[in-house]
């Protein structure tokens, strides 16, 4: 998807991206997933959602977190194929990665709804560069724009070789112009979606961290917290371990 089609998706998403919060205890289910039995009993924490595409982000019995990208709409044809709107668990393909688990729809080659399962004790620069480490390792390009953050790096590589070359015909100026949009808005979801998963993710960890009689992991999570809002960079490019 060019960056002018990009940013048109953006606008005719009302312009607006809706937040939505649930507490563990409604036990909201996650949006655009159904999970598998194994995962346990999951419940929204909050959800991120436009014209055309939802991230929700849920959370189990013990902390741990579950991302989930799903869509209502596809802004290219009337009509939306069944693996983009929900991943079903039972019908998942599971990757195991070290750092936690990756689910896609088998038969969608890339394309259709996804989700992430975290480690409990991360921060959220440690789950958001995760997250996009492995969407982009499994997931096509194409439909990476459904959480538009998760190609943010790619973007500001881009517009970087752009402005080494200095092309100076109209319709270089236009790609640039328009490439540094697409990461103006870009860089504005992520952030928010910073905000709210550092909001989830000490409201999911203290409860369980008293449960467990492990209060010194709740020093983890503020001192996290901390040095992210201090000073660390919430737009540094992915970090993958190998």
């Amino acid at each position: 998807m060019g960056y002018d089609l990009i940013n048109k998706k953006l606008e005719a998403s009302e312009a607006v991206t809706h937040e939505r919060e649930s507490s563990r205890e409604e036990h909201k289910k996650p949006e655009g997933y159904e999970p598998h039995p194994s995962d346990g009993k999951l419940s929204e924490v909050f959800g991120l959602k436009n014209s055309f595409d939802d991230l929700s982000v849920s959370t189990d019995e013990k902390g741990r977190l579950t991302l989930a990208v799903s869509s209502q709409k596809d802004f290219h044809a009337p009509t939306l194929n069944s693996y983009k709107q929900k991943l079903r668990g039972s019908r998942r393909r599971t990757v195991y990665e070290h750092f936690g688990e990756f689910y896609t729809e088998p038969a969608s080659k890339g394309e259709g709804a996804f989700a992430f399962r975290t480690g409990k004790d991360l921060s959220e620069q440690r789950i958001l560069s995760d997250f996009k480490t492995v969407s982009r390792k499994h997931i096509a390009p194409s439909r990476l724009e459904a959480a538009p953050f998760l190609t943010l790096e790619d973007d500001r590589r881009r517009l970087e070789e752009l402005r080494s070359k200095d092309g100076r015909t109209a319709s270089d100026i236009n790609e640039r112009l328009a490439l540094a949009q697409t990461i103006e808005r870009k860089t504005e979801l992520e952030n928010r979606f910073i905000r709210r998963l550092r909001i989830a993710r000490r409201r999911t960890l203290f409860k369980p961290a008293l449960e467990d009689h492990e209060p010194e992991k709740l020093i983890g999570v503020l001192t996290d917290s901390a040095d992210d809002e201090n000073g660390e960079d919430e737009n540094k490019p992915d970090e993958k371990d190998e």
